[in-house]
């Protein structure tokens, strides 16, 4: 058995690619060491988060020794799971808060505002985050409060200076 040097998966001798994530196995190596140290995990994971993807990649190869492409897949996990597996979960808000501001964000403010706060809180991407807001608005029979729009405001605009133009 060898390991794909991408994400760790066991793979038979002699596969060309991983059928885990289809990377090729042109190269073996040992699965990476889950052994890498918790405040360096964080480290990385703030860094990656904050937008300086590139040195999270970097610190993460300098604290594991591993190679860029396993850095670099190590990092993207970090980020798509809100940290490192369970160690860093617990940082999310508890779902059962996040719910009822979610769907107090979205009767009061509207759909846009309650997705971007799931996007904070649960360290998602916007298609998931707008899927599982839709699906608890649905779920509570909640109507999102739909504002004046661009029509309110241009409405309002002509209003204003009709008013002016005949009273002025």
């Amino acid at each position: 058995m060898d390991y794909c040097r991408a994400c760790g998966a066991e793979v038979e001798s002699g596969v060309p690619l991983c059928p885990q994530c289809g990377s090729p196995m042109d190269s073996f190596a040992e699965p990476p060491s889950p052994d890498v140290d918790e405040a360096v995990l964080r480290e990385v994971w703030e860094m990656a988060r904050q937008g300086s993807v590139i040195d999270a990649i970097k610190r993460y190869r300098e604290a594991t020794g591993c190679d860029l492409l396993t850095a670099k897949l190590a990092v993207d996990g970090l980020l798509a799971s809100g940290g490192a597996g369970d160690k860093f979960l617990s940082q999310r808000q508890p779902m059962e808060h996040l719910e009822a501001e979610i769907l107090d964000l979205a009767r009061n403010q509207g759909k846009i505002p309650a997705i971007k706060r799931y996007r904070e809180a649960q360290v998602c991407g916007l298609k998931e985050a707008k899927v599982a807001v839709e699906a608890m608005l649905a779920e509570h029979g909640v109507q999102p409060h739909a504002g004046s729009g661009c029509a309110g405001v241009l409405l309002l605009a002509v209003a204003v200076g009709a008013g002016c133009w005949w009273g002025c």
